[in-house]
């Protein structure tokens, strides 16, 4: 079976919960006013993220697992289908990895968008795809599909450039993955103030609330907590009825993937930057050193 299905000109992954027609069902949903939607590439951070606006928006109460989290909390658009976003009753919340033109819009929806540096998302992708696969994958095969756009969800390059250009929007928060973990309380505080002065107020106020998300929010407590239980892709692994337990959590560091990486695969990494980010603000961000 390919490992890849193409819906609408972009890339997913051709797994049994990938379902075609909730990826295209959730293409066309139309977001309602209020609605809070976590945009992202994969392993971009976009897990930290959603639980940090659940923290935030339940005053560091809700912690549910991941899998609800997926079906029924923050739905996953392109896993759960479009009926799962319906059920969902008060202050409603879903997230996906759609490129900004793939999905309709309204503006008085908000949407947080996080971003990492490409070598570090290149590294956390190849590793969590081995996972989820259950197989060894072909490193250069990888890297190629990644440079080439050639892996789920197409080229992460044009898939960030595609909400940087909406960065003035003001229904858009774009999010450093490099800044969230460099200063989590001031991103966190930031996060609030988007969503809402009520939560900004609430958190600006009450130190232990603050720290009391940050921590609920840290990688080792979620590493520790947090684990996700999938169907096996790999027939040989095991029964229908018998899971697989993907760790979203690998190290939660910043600068991994270039000590990971060749030299040349950075440098070529560092050359696509400089040929889709040119004239934007992260190309410096990027290849500064």
């Amino acid at each position: 079976m390919a490992r890849l299905q193409e819906i609408k000109g972009m890339l997913f992954p051709n797994v049994p919960w990938f379902k075609k027609e909730n990826i295209e069902g959730t293409i066309d949903y139309e977001p309602k006013d209020g609605d809070i939607i976590i945009a992202s590439y994969p392993k971009t951070g976009t897990t930290w993220l959603q639980y940090i606006v659940l923290q935030i928006t339940s005053k560091g109460e809700s912690f549910p697992s991941i899998n609800d989290v997926l079906d029924r909390v923050a739905p996953f658009m392109e896993m759960a289908g479009p009926e799962a976003i319906d059920k969902l009753t008060g202050l409603r919340m879903y997230k996906h990895h759609y490129r900004y033109d793939m999905v309709k819009k309204n503006s008085k929806a908000k949407v947080l968008y996080i971003y990492r540096n490409p070598e570090d998302t290149f590294v956390s992708f190849f590793h969590f795809l081995e996972n989820v696969r259950e197989e060894k994958l072909n490193l250069e095969e990888f890297f190629e599909g990644f440079i080439t756009g050639n892996v789920e969800y197409g080229s992460y390059f044009e898939h960030v450039l595609s909400y940087l250009n909406h960065k003035d929007d003001d229904n858009l928060l774009l999010i450093s993955y490099e800044r969230l973990h460099a200063n989590p309380k001031e991103g966190i505080l930031r996060i609030a103030k988007f969503l809402g002065d009520e939560y900004y107020h609430e958190l600006s106020t009450d130190k232990l609330l603050l720290n009391k998300i940050v921590k609920n929010t840290s990688f080792d407590h979620m590493k520790k907590n947090l684990k996700l239980e999938l169907p096996h892709n790999n027939p040989e692994k095991g029964s229908e009825e018998s899971t697989n337990t993907v760790n979203f959590f690998r190290k939660g560091v910043v600068g991994d993937g270039k000590n990971a990486l060749s030299i040349e695969h950075v440098k070529q990494i560092r050359e696509k930057v400089s040929e889709v980010m040119k004239d934007t603000e992260l190309l410096k961000d990027w290849i500064k050193d």
